[in-house]
């Protein structure tokens, strides 16, 4: 459930941002979700299944967070 924030002319939502680092340099920070569990979700994904699939080397190290973000409702972006 996202929540809308009347900021004069610009109807603004709370969203979380997914951030993905790898050997502590910001890989990944453009995937929005609606709530934090999904997001959550992914992020645990993306630690605990680096190795699985064999996409990371063993010495990457991998971590993943999601941050709340104020963003206008009306907008070009992604909102999983």
């Amino acid at each position: 459930q996202t929540r809308t924030i009347d900021c004069g002319t610009i109807q603004m939502i709370h969203v979380f941002l997914l951030i993905v680092m790898v050997n502590g340099t910001v890989s990944s920070q453009d995937m929005y979700f609606r709530g934090i569990n999904e997001c959550n979700w992914y992020a645990d994904a993306i630690v605990s299944g680096q190795r699985k699939n064999g996409y990371l080397p063993d010495q990457a190290n991998v971590g993943a967070y999601c941050v709340p973000r104020l963003i206008p409702e009306n907008n070009n972006l992604k909102v999983y």
